[in-house]
Parts: structure tokens; C-alpha cells; sequence
């Protein structure tokens, strides 16, 4: 029997020294003449076993020493908390009088030791940790009555912004936010998902009760495309029901409700008394809230108190203060602030106030702030910060464009020569006897050509108004898609708008409702099905409907100058000239406020001065406030902004419609975009969002279940941030409707 090679077998031979590598030559020359370290050899080593578990160790260590400082942080803000039914079954004045009840009973006094430690074995407070309720008459019958078999006595409470002490020596508070009142206003739950850290979502138990309605499924789909906070879902069972087997099977239905709408598989808890209120207090103060990551690049304010300082002249702009917490980042009083209703606005200067008093339970006597004793030892607020006339955020909005910016010379000899160079005779059919200036009024036709060799080399050529019309051709060979002009805002101009399908005589008359929703019904059928056709008009010649149509020889290779034919308004917006590094810049300058020293660290309760309000947007700020305090509107949220985020630029947005919603979306449609900081209403030019294409295609409908671009102008937004859609008035009660995301 032969060998391995006797039957074709070959082993690759292991020689590495002929193909080593640059670094593997130059390590066997240092060691070349010389001796080569021991690899076990503990000089080679970097660490030794008892320096790696002594490195590890003080990893745990400085770990450890982090999460207690955070804990017993004296500069903290009240964690919000914001409670949110998802059906009407729920009976939120029954949870909203048993949780601030429970934490008025079980609130810290100068000796308790808190709410986590007044819970005995079975999770019941203990009967000594039940003091009196402040503001309680002895005669009320919900003060005297008790109720033994679903926990604590209750007591009315009004359903308004609640400030409640947690316990724990740090001083640790909630800021209970109530329900929205209007239930059926997907903007209430935005407004609610730009303030809350944790959601309690309270859903109904029992047979027979819609665990989910329509509101709550609309309120979960908004939460989901704002970003979701920590979630904790409770079951309010129905009074009287005292089993456990039921409250199982009532928690059991919940979650089912729940996972189609969720990820995560969250825990349901009930609420049905004292106990079980107990435990969720005990797990708000020490669960750590988490928020989107939106929400945490920028800082923000809760506004809990408002106030306009007017000036001598009654029409002239004066200073409103408001007055909250700085959460999430460090303010400075350099940068601008965004308040919704109102607008941007430059800080003028930053003041501590005292702090207010929990308005449910006490503070632990040994419970002291940073700075806070001589604040509130003082009359009059100190001043904190005030901003640097050097280093301030501008407050620009638009460009200021130089008219003689784009002022061209007279051209020189060479130009002239390359110019007339360029040119290329174009022939034509003529009768004979035809002089050339007579042959200079005869338009084209479509005999103008001898040949197909001749057509082709003439649509690289600048073609007569007749043919540049039906065929859409440009010599500058400009992309299909936007057109040579574009609206600026509140502009109604068409660029290619979305009524193009609609002839001037009929957007001129009165037309049916009905009609012209069926007319638009069929005209997105028709696109869907024919999406490369635009039908002529009647009433017009095509070359002026399709004078703004640009022609391209190839939709891949046909070069597009973007900067072709722009409008005299666009010069007015801001360009980047690194759109990835500014945002770099900006983002790493608002983590290092806290670290300044005129920053407003995270927790400070503070007065921000704000300048240049006019007293028409100072009223409609300071009413807003008063009505969120007492529970008819969601919490105003002021928003610091990063740098430029003022300035207006030309923003594109991915949309995808919702399957359901009915009705069309046209392009250019009067829709209102919701973001994480601004809400405004605006006319978007949808088009096709392909990630790596020069040229993107017009769309003149937005079709469900489709991916599409929407361009508008804007103030600048660094991502990521959330964006909802909303159609105004096609809702349920005539509510805004949410339509894409």
C-alpha cells in the first residue's frame, strides 16, 4: 500500500517564516542576538493575580460609591409620575385618593423611619404608622369612616399637579401628575410623555370591561413613537373584590392585554388598597426612572409657577419668570430656552428661590440641601448665573443674505472663446429660399429632426420652449424630483405640487366635500397603480403645466447640480458645512454645563428670568401654567436648547403612514409635526427616501405601509428625535388624528 501521496493526498507544508508578517520580521529582529523573555515570567506580566483582584476591587468600590451618592444626592429634583388610564372602566378618583392617602398616612415624620420601613411582614402598614391627615375635619364621614377590607380611610383629594415626600433621609420626592381630562386628545399623552420619568398605567379588572379601549390604544401608540419611559402597569379591580384568585386572574388578563402593545414583559401590580398602595411607593423611591435618550440631551423645566414683569410701555417686550426644577442636564445661562406656545428666547438671568414644601407628607428633619439653608434664609432670591455677552447663543432665526453676494463679473476673452466653442449648430428643416432670420421665427415641430442619430444627439441639447415642455428636458439636466423652486414658509406656491392632478377651473369652484375626497381617493388608487404618469390637463397647454418638470437621460448616471435654479428664499436658510461634527460640538458642550462655572446643575430649583417675551405670548404662557396647575391641561415643559437649534434650515424627515387611518395625504397637505421639543404646522414635499441615491423621486401621495421623505423648512433639530404626524380635525370629537410616524 502506498502512502498518503500515492493517493493525491498533499499536506500543506507550515512554514510561516516565508510569509511573516512587517510587525512578526521586526519582532525576530529585536530579539536577534539576544534572549527572548519568558512569556510566563511574572516581570512580563501586567498585572499579578493579587494586583487584578485589588484592580477589580476597587472598580466594585467606586461603583458602590457612585450608586450611594446618587441615593443620597441632597440636589435632587422630585421624580414625576404621571398616571395614565387605559380605559374608562378605571376609576381614576378611587387610585388618585388611595395613593396620596396611603403616602399622607405613611409620610415621614421626624422620628419614622419611612415608608419602605413601615410595612410589616405581610405588606400592610403597621397600626401605629397612621397619623393623623392634615386638612381632615374630625365630623367628615370620609375622616371617621374606615375601610377594613380594601385598606385606609379616603379621602377626596382634587386631581391637580401633587408634590408628595417619598421618605428616606436624601429627602427623596414625586411629583404626582393626574390624568389627562380629555382622554380622547393624543396631544395631552404628548405632552405628558415630553414630563413624565415613570408612567403609571392603570387598567381595569373584572369581566365584561374593555381592558384597552380605542383612547388607551392611541395613548400607547403615541408613547411608543415619543419614547418610553419606565412603565408600570397596575390593575384597579372592581369594588368589593377581596380574592386573590381574582386579583390573579384580573393581573393575568392585563398582561395578555398588554404584550401586543409593550415589549419587555412588564409586571402588573394591583391597586386595590393601602398595601398595595404601600408597595408602589416603596418601589417609586427606590426604582431609578428611566427616559428616552432624547430626553436626555438637552435640559428641561417642569414650569410650576409663572409671572410676566411688565415695563413701563404696556406693548413692549418684559421678562417672565418661571420657576421649577432643572432636570436632566445642567443649564446654562448662555444658551437659549424653547417654550412651547410662545417660542425661543434668551435667558436673562437665573435666580435660587426657596424651595416649596411637599404638598402630601414631611420632610425628614435631618434632611438638608446644598445651598438651600441660605436661601431660605433669605427674603429675596439669590442670584445664580447670568449670562456672558460674549459667549450668549445668538437669537437668529433666519440668514441675512448680501443681494451682491452672488454678483458676477463681466466675462473674460478666454470664457467668451470657450463659450463660443461650446456651441453646436443646430439644424433644422426649412422651405427652401428661407433666410437665416426668418429661419429664426419658425418653431420646432416634431419633423424638426432628419434621423434618430440626430434625435439623440439633440436631447443634449437646449430644446425650444414647445419641446421643453411636453418633454420636461433641461440642458443643466436637474433631477425630477423637487423641481426649480421650492415654497418658503407659510408659501402656498406650487413647486410640483400635490394638486397637480387637479385642474385650475375646479380648485376655483365650490366643490362638494364628498366629491372631491372620492376624486382624491382616486387619484392615490391611480398612483399607487400607475406611479411614472401624470395625466395632461385639459384647460392648459402642457408646457406651462409642466414647465417646472426637469428631464434627465439617466435617472443613475445623468449628473444634477442641486444648487440649479433655487428661489431668492432659500438664501435665508442655514447650511452645515459638517453637519456630524457641529452636532458633535454642540452635544459635548451641553454635558460639560454642570462642570462650568455659571452652570445650573441638574436639581437646582431655580427662577429663570426670561428676556424679550411680549405680553401677548407672556399671558398665554402664564395662563397655560395656571391651568396645568390645577390639573385641566398637561404640564408645560421649557426645553434648553442646544447650539443653533434656533437658526432655520431645510429638515428631512422619514415618514411611514399608519394603516388606520382613512382618507389620503397629499403632498403638501396642511399637516401638524410634533417633535420632541417644537409642535408646528407645516405644508412637506414628500418624495422617496432610497439611502443611497443622488436623485429621489417626487411622491404626491403618502401611501400606508410606504417609507418616504418629507422635506420642509424648520428650525434645526439634531437627532434623534421623535416625530408624530397629525391631521387636525379628523379625529374622534373632531381631535387631532395621528397619521404617520
Amino acid at each position: 500500500m502506498g502512502g498518503p501521496a500515492a493517493h493525491g493526498q498533499k499536506n500543506k507544508a507550515h512554514k510561516p517564516g516565508r510569509k511573516a508578517g512587517k510587525s512578526a520580521r521586526q519582532k525576530h529582529k529585536d530579539i536577534k542576538g539576544g534572549v527572548r523573555p519568558s512569556v510566563l515570567s511574572s516581570s512580563n506580566l501586567a498585572f499579578k493575580k493579587v494586583d487584578r483582584q485589588h484592580a477589580a476591587k476597587t472598580i466594585r468600590d467606586q461603583h458602590r460609591a457612585q450608586l450611594l451618592a446618587a441615593k443620597r444626592d441632597p440636589v435632587k429634583a422630585p421624580r414625576i409620575v404621571a398616571i395614565l388610564p387605559l380605559s374608562k372602566a378605571v376609576d381614576v378618583t378611587r387610585v388618585w385618593d388611595l395613593l396620596l392617602n396611603t403616602a399622607a398616612a405613611a409620610s415621614v415624620t421626624s422620628s419614622g423611619p419611612g415608608i419602605a420601613a413601615q410595612l410589616d411582614s405581610n405588606g400592610v402598614p403597621g397600626m401605629d404608622s397612621q397619623p393623623s391627615i392634615a386638612n381632615e375635619s374630625p365630623s367628615s364621614p370620609t375622616a371617621a369612616g374606615s375601610e377594613h377590607k380594601n385598606g385606609a380611610a379616603i379621602t377626596q383629594r382634587p386631581q391637580i399637579p401633587t408634590r408628595v415626600a417619598l421618605g428616606g433621609r436624601n429627602g427623596l420626592q414625586m411629583l404626582l401628575l393626574p390624568p389627562p381630562q380629555a382622554r380622547d386628545d393624543p396631544l395631552a399623552t404628548v405632552d405628558l410623555c415630553r414630563a413624565a420619568e415613570v408612567v403609571l398605567m392603570v387598567l381595569p379588572g373584572g369581566d365584561g370591561v374593555p381592558i384597552v379601549d380605542p383612547c388607551g390604544l392611541t395613548a400607547l401608540a403615541v408613547m411608543r413613537a415619543m419614547g418610553i419611559p419606565t412603565l408600570i402597569p397596575l390593575v384597579h379591580s372592581q369594588p368589593g373584590v377581596v380574592s386573590m384568585k381574582q386579583r390573579a386572574a384580573d393581573r393575568k388578563q392585563a398582561a395578555a392585554a398588554l404584550e401586543p402593545q409593550v415589549a419587555g414583559g412588564l409586571k402588573v401590580a394591583s391597586i386595590d388598597n393601602a398595601g398595595d398602595a404601600q408597595q408602589l411607593l416603596r418601589q417609586l423611591s427606590e426604582q431609578k426612572g428611566s427616559i428616552p435618550g432624547w430626553r436626555q440631551q438637552r435640559p428641561s423645566l417642569l414650569v410650576e409657577a409663572a409671572s410676566f414683569q411688565a415695563t413701563p410701555d404696556a406693548s413692549a417686550p418684559g421678562t417672565l419668570e418661571i420657576r421649577g426644577h432643572v432636570r436632566t442636564l445642567g443649564l446654562s445661562p448662555n444658551q437659549l430656552v424653547h417654550i412651547p406656545g410662545a417660542g425661543d428666547f434668551q435667558i436673562g438671568a437665573v435666580y435660587g428661590p426657596s424651595e416649596p414644601a411637599p404638598d402630601v407628607g414631611e420632610l425628614h428633619s435631618g434632611r438638608k440641601r446644598k445651598g438651600t439653608d441660605e436661601v431660605m434664609a433669605d427674603a429675596q432670591p439669590r442670584l445664580l448665573a447670568e449670562p456672558s455677552p460674549e459667549a450668549q447663543e445668538p437669537l437668529v432665526r433666519e440668514n441675512m443674505p448680501d443681494p451682491l453676494a452672488g454678483e458676477q463679473t463681466w466675462p473674460t476673452e478666454e470664457e467668451l472663446m470657450d463659450a463660443e466653442g461650446a456651441q453646436t449648430v443646430q439644424r433644422r428643416r426649412v422651405p427652401a429660399g428661407t433666410s437665416d432670420y426668418q429661419a429664426a421665427w419658425i418653431l420646432d415641430d416634431d419633423g424638426a429632426v432628419d434621423d434618430e442619430e440626430e434625435a439623440d444627439r439633440a436631447e443634449n441639447q437646449p430644446s425650444t420652449p414647445s419641446q421643453s415642455a411636453f418633454l420636461g428636458q433641461s440642458s443643466s439636466g436637474a433631477k425630477s424630483v423637487a423641481g426649480s423652486e421650492a415654497p418658503f414658509l407659510g408659501d402656498t406656491a406650487s413647486v410640483m405640487d400635490g394638486t397637480d392632478d387637479m385642474d385650475a377651473d375646479d380648485e376655483s369652484d365650490v366643490v362638494d366635500p364628498r366629491e372631491l375626497k372620492q376624486q382624491r381617493r382616486e387619484q392615490e388608487q391611480g398612483d399607487a397603480e400607475f406611479p411614472d404618469e401624470v395625466d395632461t390637463p385639459d384647460n392648459m397647454p402642457a408646457r406651462l403645466r409642466f414647465a417646472k418638470y426637469r428631464g434627465l437621460q439617466s435617472w443613475r448616471t445623468s449628473s444634477w447640480d442641486p444648487k440649479e435654479s433655487l428661489p431668492r428664499d432659500y438664501a435665508r436658510v442655514f447650511a452645515f458645512q459638517n453637519f456630524k461634527a457641529t452636532h458633535k460640538r454642540a452635544r459635548t458642550a451641553a454635558l460639560k454645563v454642570a462642570d462650568e462655572p455659571d452652570g445650573i446643575p441638574a436639581g437646582t430649583y431655580v427662577a429663570l428670568h426670561v428676556a424679550n417675551v411680549s405680553p401677548e405670548q407672556a399671558a398665554a404662557v402664564v395662563a397655560r401654567t395656571a391651568a396645568a396647575m390645577q390639573g385641566q391641561l398637561p404640564p408645560l415643559i421649557v426645553t434648553g436648547l442646544l447650539q443653533h437649534e434656533s437658526k432655520l434650515s431645510v429638515l428631512n424627515f422619514s415618514l411611514k403612514r399608519l394603516q388606520g387611518p382613512e382618507g389620503t395625504i397629499q403632498n403638501k397637505d396642511d399637516l401638524l409635526f410634533v417633535t420632541g421639543l417644537r409642535s408646528f404646522m407645516t405644508q412637506p414635499i414628500l418624495s422617496t427616501d432610497e439611502p443611497h441615491a443622488d436623485k429621489h423621486k417626487l411622491e404626491r401621495f403618502l401611501h400606508p405601509g410606504r417609507q418616504m421623505a418629507a422635506t420642509i423648512y424648520g428650525p434645526i433639530c439634531y437627532p434623534q428625535l421623535p416625530l408624530l404626524v397629525f391631521r387636525l380635525g379628523t379625529g374622534s370629537n373632531g381631535r387631532p388624528e395621528m397619521v404617520a410616524t
